[in-house]
């Protein structure tokens, strides 16, 4: 009986192991997709205030290697559109790289002639990328 109880005891520790492995691996996944989303979330809120030198701040080291402050705010300021709300809907990660799924609400000024403004809702899609444990927005160019 003694080796019986040991062998259901094994199989059972066996089993309680696999199932902390998952769910660690689980909560590691979890945590790379809150953590990226809370970032995106975060950049959004800065651009929605107005606040386009801290907007800067969350672009790609690689990406600000080659883009100054000053020339990434004139880019932004030149653009027709008004961005009036942004909502993280999802993000699917790998090791170091996230797509992250925004739904923006926008205001497009002077696209149309007769029309004034337009406004709309629009599914986004951005890219992320972890460098030395941060998560830094990587603008399309």
């Amino acid at each position: 009986m003694v080796k019986k109880t040991t062998k259901h005891s094994n199989t059972w520790l066996l089993l309680l192991s696999c199932a902390m492995f998952l769910l660690a691996s689980c909560a590691t996944t979890m945590s790379r997709e809150n953590a990226v989303e809370e970032r995106a979330k975060a950049r959004w809120e800065t651009l929605l205030a107005g606040d386009l030198d801290g907007a800067y701040e969350f672009l790609s080291p690689g990406f600000r290697s080659s883009v100054s402050s000053l020339q990434y705010q004139r880019s932004l300021l030149l653009k027709r559109i008004r961005w009036d709300d942004a909502q993280v809907i999802e993000s699917e990660c790998e090791e170091t790289t996230c797509i992250v799924r925004i739904s923006l609400d926008y205001t497009l000024h002077g696209a149309l002639p007769g029309v004034s403004s337009f406004s709309g809702t629009q599914k986004y899609e951005e890219s992320w990328l972890l460098v030395n444990g941060s998560w830094y927005f990587v603008p399309e160019k």
